[in-house]
């Protein structure tokens, strides 16, 4: 149905991974959406670490595979496939992680260490995306950030929304209202910033960057939640997004981080709506 890309323009540490994680699988867990999550960043395997211990993980994989790592499977294998045009949209959650059974698979970034054969592994991600599109209700991408790359480009360009991910840094903030009138990818009609991070008292809250960068339809938030970071940590974000639901998130200390991802969920939402409408 969609594919939604979070990315950066900037290369500082914004939130984005733990950002993407935490709505992608309140959206899942809440609507029930079919749903991927795939790390399309180069040696950075923090959104597999939200949900599985990855040095237990690694182990047990080289166990079972005579100590090496096997490229038969996850990202590389699928890659090879869509090479071959070997792939048909249900046949992509093969190659994924499951998190929920039919409802949350992850897809594990590429495992070579070599810029060069991860960039052009990296070329095919377009089709790749497009390909489990037609399967999953939601694919979300973890994209490198910067704009150097031309496969950057072009897993931003197959994007149905791009969420620009900043954190609260008023440094960063400026930089967005740059790039936001020089670079054409953010002049584009299906663009959603989101603040990362952010701390409802802080002067750099939601309401007043939204304001500051002009935004009228204001800006979303990701607020920093210390049980939220404590569970990406130690591989429990699946655990920690269950357990909330089925508690009163009215009563549940949770419940100003739950409704602003609720927000970014509902803009999300919106945005498509308004897309199609367009279209």
């Amino acid at each position: 149905m969609a594919i939604i890309a979070f990315w950066s323009a900037e290369k500082k540490e914004c939130g984005q991974t733990l950002s993407m994680a935490a709505l992608a699988t309140y959206m899942c867990v809440e609507h029930n959406y079919r749903t991927l999550l795939v790390n399309a960043t180069y040696q950075n395997p923090t959104l597999e670490g939200c949900f599985w211990n990855l040095k237990k993980t690694n182990k047990v994989a080289r166990q079972l595979n005579g100590g090496k790592i096997d490229i038969a499977s996850g990202a590389e294998g699928l890659v090879s496939a869509i090479a071959s045009n070997k792939v048909t949209p249900e046949v992509v959650s093969s190659y994924t992680k499951v998190v929920f059974k039919n409802r949350l698979d992850v897809l594990p970034g590429l495992k070579t260490t070599i810029k060069e054969d991860f960039e052009k592994s990296l070329m095919l991600y377009k089709d790749l995306l497009n390909t489990a599109n037609k399967y999953y209700d939601f694919v979300f991408v973890d994209v490198n950030k910067g704009l150097e790359s031309d496969t950057t480009k072009a897993i931003l360009d197959c994007a149905s929304v791009i969420v620009y991910v900043m954190p609260p840094n008023l440094q960063l903030i400026d930089q967005y209202i740059v790039n936001a009138s020089t670079m054409p990818i953010l002049q584009k009609n299906n663009m959603i910033p989101v603040l990362a991070r952010s701390d409802n008292y802080s002067k750099y809250n939601a309401k007043n960057v939204g304001k500051y960068i002009g935004e009228k339809k204001g800006v979303g938030t990701i607020p920093y939640n210390a049980l939220f970071m404590e569970s990406a940590c130690e591989a429990q974000v699946a655990k920690f997004f269950l357990q909330t639901k089925l508690s009163n998130v009215a009563l549940d200390k949770n419940s100003r981080f739950i409704q602003d991802i609720q927000d970014v969920d509902k803009k999300i939402i919106y945005k498509l709506q308004e897309l199609q409408y367009l279209t």
